[in-house]
Parts: structure tokens; sequence; C-alpha cells
């Protein structure tokens, strides 16, 4: 019994966690440049992180500080409960041999060795017997489909079967952790399907903890959580609801968000781009009644009037042409609506833009954006808030929504619910009216 419950111990601690860690280049100089600024972050056993964001935001070398191929200019990492910021060389490289797995974008297999000789190659710098190497990398193969492929070299391979090896490789030592940065970014759609299933695979049945850097949005759900990176600096959190947390409930994790209604409608369509989502989260506002063929006619549309390929006017009268002439085929009233309330959607977004990020010091920019939130929210409401608290209830759910602490639903829920429930007392169809709104104002935020 005190071993079961010293194990559980054990697993309820962070197996990474890093503590002020920054890199920074050319310190001192005018041309002092920081690739990490004090990331903080923790990650437990058996989970399945992702770090996400655009080219240049540090999650790289982020990645490689984890794997101690680069070193920190300030800051501690600690990975087992050693600091491996104050290894030795000699001591990083042994404790990388047992630990760390490592998958790379460019795969990085020796051109001139096999794939039998690339995938046996790290257990013989920790000198393990032939037979062993052999019997562990030919499971590894088998699994991964490629035994067959053993006698070839890495230029008669496809993509997809170099970085199946290049997986095999990183696991001969059987390490705790496995790194992989940007594994699918040389490959087709299929290949990268195959990769991304064997990591899900190593995560739920083999027991990996999994960090996987990448800045494609379809990958997001396969982990625990995403980490959003921008500048250096991780800037926030998000919880993956359909996957069980494996994060002791214990710790605090006020970082953690659920994700935005942009975020999920990105994961059903990850190959549009950022304004064809933006233009399908509006569609979806608005219709509810409408065959595919006209809402898809309507969202190509407003993804040229987002691009300024064509004028207010123009997007007015393709919304009032005929379905038969090519036309989306709304009433001309309909089309008026239509457009009215996307302008209001956008000054909105321009006033959340422009204005309150130059707010003054004294009044956070949160603040100012709740504000602001329910003053659009109840512009068109025809009935009264007269209560000091159902505004300040408001407010508060308001604010929860914008940091990601609720979603859509649990923020609809909240209005509805009456005042003696802790709710704001409004009407299930004003609630529901109120989220909508809510959601579409926010796509960029």
């Amino acid at each position: 019994k005190i071993i079961k419950n010293l194990k559980k111990f054990i697993f309820m601690l962070p197996i990474i966690k890093t503590k002020d860690l920054s890199v920074i280049y050319n310190l001192g100089k005018t041309s002092e440049s920081r690739a990490l600024s004090n990331v903080e972050m923790e990650i437990y056993p058996e989970e399945y992180v992702a770090i996400f964001g655009p080219s240049g935001c540090g999650k790289s070398t982020l990645l490689y500080c984890l794997a101690g191929i680069e070193d920190p200019t300030i800051g501690e990492i600690t990975i087992g409960g050693k600091n491996i910021t104050k290894f030795s060389p000699l001591e990083m490289v042994a404790f990388r041999q047992k630990t760390i797995g490592m998958i790379f974008q460019s795969y990085h297999l020796i051109p001139t060795l096999n794939v039998f000789s690339n995938v046996t190659l790290p257990q013989i710098f920790i000198e393990e017997t032939l037979s062993k190497r052999k019997e562990k990398a030919k499971e590894l193969l088998q699994r991964f489909d490629i035994w067959e492929l053993r006698n070839r070299l890495p230029g008669e391979l496809s993509g997809g079967q170099q970085q199946r090896v290049a997986i095999a490789r990183a696991l001969m030592n059987d390490p705790l952790i496995l790194l992989a940065d940007e594994p699918t970014g040389n490959l087709d759609s299929r290949a990268a399907k195959i990769v991304m299933d064997l990591l899900t695979e190593l995560n739920e049945k083999d027991k990996k903890t999994i960090i996987l850097v990448t800045h494609n949005p379809q990958y997001l759900y396969q982990g625990h959580r995403t980490l959003y990176m921008k500048d250096g600096e991780i800037m926030r959190e998000v919880r993956n609801p359909r996957k069980k947390d494996v994060a002791p409930s214990i710790i605090k994790r006020e970082r953690i968000l659920l994700p935005s209604e942009i975020e999920e409608i990105s994961q059903r369509y990850p190959f549009l781009s950022e304004v064809a989502l933006q233009a399908k989260l509006l569609c979806q506002y608005f219709l509810v009644k409408y065959e595919e063929e006209e809402i898809k006619r309507l969202e190509n549309a407003v993804e040229s009037f987002l691009l300024n390929h064509i004028t207010k006017k123009e997007l007015e009268g393709i919304l009032n042409l005929p379905f038969e002439e090519g036309g989306v085929g709304f009433y001309k009233q309909t089309a008026k609506r239509f457009i009215t309330e996307m302008e209001t959607i956008f000054a909105e977004q321009q006033f959340l833009r422009e204005r309150i990020e130059k707010a003054p010091e004294q009044v956070s920019p949160l603040t100012l954006k709740v504000q602001r939130l329910r003053k659009y929210l109840l512009d068109g409401y025809k009935g009264n808030l007269e209560k000091p608290e159902e505004l300040f209830r408001l407010e508060k759910f308001i604010k929860m929504r914008l940091e990601n602490k609720i979603d859509r639903t649990q923020f609809q829920k909240h209005l509805s619910l009456p005042l003696d429930k802790w709710g704001v007392g409004l009407s299930r169809r004003t609630a529901r009216d109120f989220a909508r709104r809510l959601e579409i104002v926010l796509v960029k935020y």
C-alpha cells in the first residue's frame, strides 16, 4: 500500500517543469533579441501537449532547451526531478540517451546507413548487445510497417517512411519523453496522418509523454493541452475537453482555458484559411434554414468581401441575385439586415482592436472590453436590466467568456439561470441570442 501511494504521489508531480526560462541572443548588445522570455510551464507524466504558434515565436527553441540541445541564458529546466541546466556535457548526453527521444521535421537519418543501422544506432552508444539491438529494432520496424525496408538507404524511401524510421530510432532506448518538432512539416496529408496517429498511439497505449511543436491547428485536438506561444512567451493554455485531463486536479491550473468557437471550427475545417474560417462563422450565425449550396455561395461571397475583392454594394448584389443566376437568393430585406449586422460586428471588432488596446493605464483593457461588450449586447435588448446585481453578473460572465474560463454553452446557461440561482435571469431566447452575438464579435479575440 505504501509503494502504491508513493507511485501515485510521484505521478502527481510534473515530469517537466521550467522556471523563468529565457534564451537571449547577443546579450547586452544593441542587437540583443529574446527567443524565449521567462517561460514557466509544467507537463505531467503521460500528457500529450502541443506547442502552437507562428514561425519565429520560440516554440522550437523551447523544445531544444527541453532536449538539452540548447542552453538557456537564464532559468531552470527540471525533468524527472533533476535540474538539467546544471548537468555537465557528459551528464547531459547520458541523461538524454535514456530519457528523451527526438523526432525532427527533416528526419536527420544518416544517408550512408541503411534503415536497420539507423534505427539501432542509439543502442550502440549505450553499448547494448548486438542481439538485443536487433531484437528491439525488428520489433519497432514491424510495428511501424517498415520491416521490409530495413536494407534500404534513407534516400530510397518516401518522406513518410523516413519519418517512421526516425520515430523508431527515437524509441530504441524506450525514453519517457518524446519531443516532436514539426514532424509532418515535409509530408503529404496521408503520410502526415499516419505519423500523427502513431504519436497518439504512443501516448495512449505506450504512455509516453509527448510534446509536439506545430503551427498546424488541425493537430491540436490530439493532445490534452495546447500552449499558445507568441514572441517567446506562452500567452495562454487551452485544455482539450474531448480528452480526460491526466494532470492532477489538486494542481492549480489558472491558465488552462476552454477552446473558443473559432478554434472549434478550425478543428472541423482544418485546411481553411483564417479569413475563410471567419466567413464560415459569420454565416453560421445567420443561417439555420438554408441548403448547403446556398450557404457555400454565401461563405464565398463573404470571404471575397473580407479579402476586399468585392465592395459592399457588390456583396449586396450577390446576396439579392436569384440562386438560379449564381447568387445567394436572399430577399432584399434579408440581404440588408445581413450586411447591417455584419457591419456592426466589424465596428465592434475595430473598437476592440484600436481603442481598447490604447486604454488609460488605470483602466485595464479587459475591463473596457467587458463594459463595451455589455453595452453592445444590451443595445438591441428590448427588456430591462434594472438591478445592479443583474448588470454585475452579466459583466462577470462576459469577462469569464473573454478569458475562456467558460464556453459558449456555459455562458448561455449562466444568462438564463434565475437570480436566486446565481444567474442573470434572462429568457432562454435572449440568452441564446446574447451568446451568439458575443461569439461573433470574439472571432479574433
